[in-house]
């Protein structure tokens, strides 16, 4: 079984492959919204262009793990090179 970081790496790999990481996204959060309210809820703000209402979904999302969204999203940004 994979580790969660592995998991992020092979995602990340996978958007950076992509050409088009936003149509990725999309790709996969709208595969998920017809069984999950709170991506078809993220698949609307993201229609919407709403980033502050995208960012506050997911940061409930990591406080409900236990996760620091802050730590975490520079750590994707560092893996990114942004």
């Amino acid at each position: 079984m994979a580790t969660n970081s592995t998991m992020m790496l092979q995602l990340l790999q996978m958007i950076k492959n992509s050409g088009n990481p936003q149509q990725f996204i999309m790709n996969m959060v709208s595969a998920q919204a017809n069984q999950n309210p709170v991506f078809a809820n993220l698949l609307q703000l993201m229609k919407s262009n709403d980033s502050k209402g995208i960012e506050q979904v997911v940061r409930n999302i990591a406080a409900s793990q236990g996760v620091d969204f802050d730590k975490e999203f520079n750590s994707f940004r560092r893996t990114m090179g942004l």
